[in-house]
């Protein structure tokens, strides 16, 4: 009976070395026929996994555009990815690792791209920790901005999707400085004065302009389109009073933020002339107090739906941090008293979110930095010509790590011999990646009664290499006589230790 063949294209034409390879695969098949007398049998070339039985075959992995199989598996391995910056710096401009992680930029203060997080393969959940940034204080007092808020929790992801981060940017009052920190944060354009800290994001949008701060007068609600693709948002502290006779920040959020001036977390602003402003909420931006005292003294403004609000005219008194609603900014006061502005909220609330928690922050420090993932020099707030801390992402999981030189088995499908075979002989198409020991990196081994027993065939270098690819031709006997009687072939490869690559195989018997 003549041979039996799955003779398959390999789609390899152009390869010079792997045609001569090839050609060698069909000479020791065709001598099988001519030499051993062997009268039946199957080639596979490897085309397709169609001659192989997955279920049974353990991390047999098949490469579909180079056509062949190999031992390298897959076991679970934890990342840790950090987006950051150093202290001082601009935002999201650092990463603490490049297999998953792309830096955002930050060319000035208020503008910028995101960095990029790609959900590696095997990955169904990412842990985030965020810490939003803080606020800063003004000139010349001492009083410090409110640090910022923290958020954590899990997110169900799928591989190859991408996340957005933004890292939020300590507010800024250095003397001299044209603040206008128009992302995430408050603004304000006179020099010297204490603006509040920018929130920090976690987004499925790559559009960064989406959210953007929208600063006073904007509308104070939620735009379509926007708060669905927001995963979490930590918020920023707010800014200082902008003298001698101001208050500290009120720290970022929590769900709420905290009031100017140390105070609770709560929307309303207060004061005793003029007004603290309101830290924000899920619902609306901190409020900001009107100033009574006329001509000259400026009123705090609200803040609102991603934006802190800013200072009035004089940019004295402390500005609204950013968040999920931003805080509002403090107003003037008699005798040169200026008031603080207040927190940002924070957020957690996407669909796909679990086990989400919030932490607000307290006076300088920020929320979070008792937890054992927190970074020295992040999200607190700063006193007077020192830039607020910028804010930290860190995602983290588990993924499937190759593991090259894994336990491996190959077995093919059931093929019918004709009568009930004695002697058979295997032809393997193998390629070197590591060293490979023949018979122990690379057992095959035969069965004519479908797989319940196996005799193993001793393996031979027959030649063939092409080159220096380590492209051979490895053939291998079996006496089958001892299994119970059966018509049902099956050919296995164990591969073990060392990489090697499997593209073809041929069984013959007689």
């Amino acid at each position: 009976m003549g041979l039996k063949t799955r003779l398959l294209a390999s789609g390899k034409t152009e390869d010079n070395e792997f045609n001569i390879s090839l050609l060698g695969f069909k000479m020791a098949v065709n001598e099988g026929l001519t030499v051993f007398n062997l009268v039946d049998g199957i080639v596979d070339e490897f085309h397709d996994e169609s001659g192989t039985d997955e279920a049974e075959g353990t991390n047999d992995v098949y490469c579909a555009s180079s056509d062949f199989y190999t031992n390298t598996g897959t076991s679970p391995g934890p990342f840790s990815a950090g987006f950051g910056n150093s202290p001082g710096a601009q935002s999201t401009t650092s990463v603490t690792e490049g297999d998953t992680s792309t830096a955002g930029t930050n060319p000035t203060q208020g503008s910028g791209t995101f960095g990029t997080f790609t959900v590696p393969t095997g990955t169904t959940a990412v842990n985030f920790k965020v810490w939003g940034a803080g606020g800063t204080g003004g000139q010349p007092n001492s009083y410090l901005g409110g640090g910022g808020g923290f958020t954590s929790g899990t997110l169900a992801v799928t591989a190859g999707q991408s996340l957005y981060v933004w890292t939020g940017e300590g507010g800024r009052g250095a003397p001299g400085t044209s603040c206008t920190v128009a992302n995430f944060g408050a603004s304000t354009t006179k020099p010297g004065s204490p603006s509040g800290g920018g929130f920090a994001l976690l987004t499925t949008c790559s559009t960064f302009s989406n959210f953007q701060a929208q600063g006073p007068g904007s509308p104070n609600s939620q735009p379509t389109g926007r708060t669905p693709a927001i995963v979490t948002i930590a918020a920023g502290g707010g800014g200082s009073g902008g003298n001698a006779a101001g208050e500290n920040g009120g720290a970022g959020g929590g769900l709420t933020g905290r009031r100017g001036g140390a105070g609770c977390a709560q929307t309303s602003g207060n004061g005793p002339q003029g007004g603290y402003g309101g830290g924000g909420d899920q619902e609306q931006g901190g409020q900001g107090v009107a100033s009574p005292h006329g001509p000259g003294y400026d009123a705090g403004n609200p803040g609102g739906y991603l934006y802190g609000g800013n200072q009035g005219p004089s940019g004295n008194g402390g500005g609204g941090g950013g968040g999920f609603y931003g805080g509002g900014s403090g107003s003037d006061g008699p005798g040169s008293r200026q008031y603080a502005g207040g927190g940002g909220s924070s957020y957690y609330g996407h669909p796909q979110v679990t086990s989400g928690a919030t932490e607000d922050g307290a006076c300088q420090n920020g929320g979070g930095n008792a937890d054992p993932a927190y970074v020295a020099c992040t999200n607190e707030g700063q006193g007077a010509t020192i830039k607020g801390n910028n804010g930290y992402v860190l995602l983290t999981g588990t993924f499937c790590a190759p593991s090259p030189g894994a336990s491996t088995t190959i077995i093919s499908n059931a093929f019918s011999a004709s009568t009930v075979p004695t002697t058979s002989r295997i032809v393997v198409f193998q390629e070197n990646v590591d060293s490979i020991t023949l018979n122990t990196d690379i057992v095959a081994s035969i069965s004519r009664d479908g797989g319940s027993n196996f005799t193993t065939a001793t393996l031979s270098d027959s030649g063939y290499v092409t080159g220096s690819s380590g492209q051979r031709i490895l053939t291998g006997q079996a006496a089958v006589s001892g299994q119970p009687s059966g018509q049902s072939m099956r050919w296995k490869l164990a591969l073990a230790n060392n990489t090697s690559k499997i593209h073809g195989v041929s069984l013959q018997w007689s």
